[in-house]
């Protein structure tokens, strides 16, 4: 015979709902802290990445390079002269007409340049732009025609020596002009500057 205490008024089984409801209880605020969690772990992540994001324009630490600002308006031919570095590491303007850039590490470079130029008179021009070292032949000839206003990336690998000096020189057409370009030079070899 079952214990009339456990039973309700209509004779059915009496249901511990403060038990159940005390559980439930536990389980819904397990769950809202593990959801806090998980967003605090989220936002955490994500300012890391951005702290990160902002400090790679500045260029690694372990990076041998340099980048150069914006060079607007190259009409004459002559080797370009650089106006500002971006950033830089183990590399540097090599005289006071900020032509000549220097290079202290021996070894593989990655010479890249986003380049836009122009065609004055509407009919196809001509330009070069060259890399070179002083003493030494041309190491990159990139050539530029075209009828019309074209922005393009270009970049080569070089082999440059430690304490060379490389200026980049633009032999052109009339009618040829740079409206911009940006120069960088990277070492592939990292931060291993042995050679």
């Amino acid at each position: 015979m079952m214990d009339r205490r456990r039973m309700d008024a209509e004779g059915g089984r009496l249901v511990h709902r403060n038990r159940r409801v005390g559980k439930l209880a536990v389980v819904v605020a397990v769950q809202n802290l593990l959801v806090v969690a998980c967003l605090v772990l989220t936002l955490c992540v994500h300012w890391d990445v951005n702290k990160r994001s902002d400090s790679d324009d500045s260029g690694s630490e372990d990076d041998v390079h340099i980048k150069f600002d914006p060079i607007p308006d190259v009409v004459e031919n002559g080797p370009l002269e650089f106006e500002t570095i971006s950033s830089s590491k183990m590399m540097g303007l090599a005289d006071k007409k900020k032509t000549k850039i220097y290079v202290r590490c021996t070894g593989p470079y990655i010479f890249y340049m986003d380049v836009c130029h122009k065609n004055m008179d509407k009919r196809v021009a001509n330009g070069t732009l060259e890399l070179q070292v002083v003493g030494r032949e041309t190491l990159i000839r990139f050539q530029l025609h075209e009828a019309r206003d074209v922005c393009r990336g270009l970049h080569s690998i070089v082999y440059l020596r430690a304490k060379d000096e490389a200026t980049l020189s633009l032999n052109s057409t009339d009618g040829f002009k740079i409206k911009n370009v940006t120069v960088g030079l990277n070492y592939i070899l990292g931060k291993r500057c042995d050679y």
